[in-house]
């Protein structure tokens, strides 16, 4: 593993965090937990994390989760509106928005663990994901990349990176189960560290 469970579920914890603070948007949420979980792992363990965006379909105990677009020749897409986002660090895969999974569809009843897989094991395809814990992506670069380019120009997104940056220490480091900010108007706001306790890993 490129880090520890209880890493990964701190990381996964302070992002969860921010963006119920934000009241951010479900549909998004994988654009920031992989964006920051990327620059918290840059930050605190010296590696090269990238987002990546576009295609990925997961089997988790039996059910075949699909971020993906039907085109009209029958294939599917990750460049359209249904795409998703994850991290590639050091040929591992790691996805800090797994343990958030059932609450952004409910009807998607997986339970909440770690995914952080070697880019290895990857499935050869979207129609191979035979065994729980089974991947697959399709990264859309020219589509992440516009995508990407328009959510930036938000200012509170890089602010609010360095926060996720600043409130997360490795274990077995002490972590702040709250931190405070000011909002747009100057006036402080407590955060709670919060979020799904996880049932181990994929």
């Amino acid at each position: 593993m490129l880090i520890k469970q209880t890493d990964y579920h701190r990381i996964y914890r302070v992002i969860n965090s921010l963006l119920i603070n934000e009241n951010a948007d479900p549909a998004t949420a994988s654009m920031y937990f992989s964006t920051f979980g990327a620059f918290i792992l840059e930050h605190h363990y010296k590696v090269k994390a990238k987002p990546k965006g576009g295609l990925a379909a997961y089997n988790l105990d039996g059910t075949l989760i699909l971020f993906a677009d039907h085109r009209e020749d029958g294939h599917v897409t990750g460049a359209g509106e249904n795409f998703h986002c994850w991290v590639e660090a050091d040929g591992w895969a790691i996805d800090f928005m797994a343990p958030a999974f059932s609450q952004t569809a409910r009807e998607l009843a997986v339970p909440a663990k770690m995914f952080q897989r070697p880019l290895a094991s990857m499935a050869p395809s979207i129609n191979e994901l035979v065994r729980s814990g089974d991947f697959f992506y399709k990264s859309e670069p020219d589509a992440t990349a516009k995508r990407f380019a328009d959510w930036r120009k938000h200012a509170m997104i890089g602010d609010l990176a360095s926060i996720a940056a600043g409130w997360f220490s490795k274990s077995p480091k002490q972590m702040q189960t709250s931190i405070s900010v000011s909002d747009s108007r100057g006036a402080d706001r407590t955060i709670l560290l919060t979020g799904n306790a996880l049932t181990g890993a994929w």
